[in-house]
């Protein structure tokens, strides 16, 4: 069960780097976290070793000095391998014989910082709450995988487990009607089921912002990638809270951007935001009045979102109250999500960028450029994770992938916005 601790007190258990428990695992046996003791048998990881190498029994036995049947008696669990037949066999397979045949070590823990508070659990079963980690200044930050984050729309692997809380967490809670967030003090303890590397972690909502998972992965050395989808608002908070390496907002590229104390601002892309329309309406619909006009349905984006404000903006200019627009009170956490709404027939129109409304074929009234930049702290410059962020912002791959979505602008990809 987590703990609710001061950060400035003291605590029996320091908190943990994610890179030295990397480390510690690399150097401790190897183990199938939770996996039951059935599936733990030497055979099956002599098997799949073996199978690996694309190598036969016969080719195994050959290379290790023993007889096929050894092999096959080993790996049918009839057979346990002697201390010289394990060394011949893990020589031959390139591994080790902590690898082959090892028996589970302790599961390692961790210590860090809930970033979010998770949706409250609908009534039923505890559940295990599934993390990614990431280490952000020296202190491990945990994200909860839940709702839309915890797809791509597949499922997002996890980093960590820990069990169901026995009372609510502080975290980040809504405060007032513009939706933007306050962090509590409140540290997570949890089962690694992974060892993580180091893993950069970037809060926004432009969904382009996904392009950066595979350059970090290439990258000398590989760096994870973990894009933490939220608004304007959230993504500014936690970069404030001290839990993300880079929140990525956008603005009117009109506008003056707003200088932030010891935050360098390097661009990423810039992109239209306005009106997506269900092509059944192209022609016939240009405008939010002639939604309303029309009776129409749309999909609206989360408090605190860019999207929101700009609905709100055109409502307020039209002298429309939000209680005559059929769909207001709904909400979606993401541009493709109202794209995906709308494309699906769930509504008729929504506030979103053109490349989502081009991916889904969607039709599309531009309100204004956006441009997104990234806002990272210089104190993190130094890190790993900062430090090939900016190589791959520098590079050609990606903007190169930018420039292949339609709909975006790769000009601002790797400038310097403000320093």
């Amino acid at each position: 069960m987590a703990s609710d601790v001061d950060r400035d007190g003291d605590s029996e258990l320091n908190l943990v780097s994610v890179s030295s428990v990397a480390s510690v695992a690399a150097g401790a046996a190897r183990k199938d976290v939770g996996v039951p003791e059935s599936r733990r048998q030497s055979d099956d990881r002599l098997r799949l070793t073996r199978l690996a190498r694309g190598l036969s029994q016969g080719d195994l036995a050959r290379s290790a000095g023993v007889t096929r049947q050894a092999i096959s008696g080993i790996e049918s669990g009839r057979w346990s391998a002697s201390l010289d037949v394990a060394l011949c066999l893990a020589r031959a397979l390139d591994s080790s014989v902590e690898e082959l045949f090892g028996t589970a070590t302790e599961v390692l823990a961790v210590r860090g910082r809930l970033a979010v508070r998770p949706p409250r659990q609908a009534s039923g079963r505890p559940r295990t709450r599934r993390l990614l980690l990431s280490e952000v200044a020296g202190e491990v930050v945990a994200f909860p995988l839940s709702a839309d984050h915890s797809m791509l729309p597949g499922f997002v692997p996890a980093l960590a487990t820990s069990a169901p809380p026995g009372e609510p967490q502080p975290g980040l809670e809504p405060v007032g009607s513009s939706g933007r967030t306050r962090l509590g003090s409140n540290m997570i303890d949890a089962e690694l089921i992974a060892a993580p590397g180091p893993v950069l972690t970037v809060a926004g909502c432009d969904p382009a912002l996904a392009l950066l998972k595979g350059p970090l992965e290439r990258h000398d050395p590989a760096v994870g990638f973990n894009w933490w989808a939220s608004h304007n608002a959230g993504a500014l908070e936690l970069l404030e809270a001290g839990t993300v390496h880079a929140a990525a907002l956008h603005r009117n590229a009109e506008q003056r951007m707003r200088r932030r104390p010891g935050i360098e601002v390097v661009g990423f892309a810039s992109w239209q935001e306005g009106l997506v329309l269900s092509p059944r309406l192209r022609g016939g619909v240009r405008s939010l009045e002639d939604v309303v006009r029309h009776g129409l349905r749309i999909v609206n984006r989360d408090p605190g979102s860019e999207a929101r404000r700009l609905l709100d903006d055109e409502l307020l200019r039209l002298r429309i109250a939000p209680s005559r627009m059929a769909g207001y009170d709904t909400l979606v956490s993401a541009h493709l999500l109202v794209a995906s709404a709308i494309a699906s027939g769930l509504a008729d129109a929504g506030v979103s960028t053109e490349p989502a409304a081009l991916a889904y074929g969607l039709d599309f009234v531009p309100w204004q450029q956006e441009i997104t930049e990234l806002h990272i702290p210089r104190s993190l410059a130094a890190g790993p994770e900062v430090r090939s962020l900016l190589d791959v912002l520098a590079g050609r791959e990606l903007p190169a992938q930018l420039s292949a979505l339609e709909g975006y602008d790769a000009e601002p990809c790797g400038r310097i916005l403000a320093a």
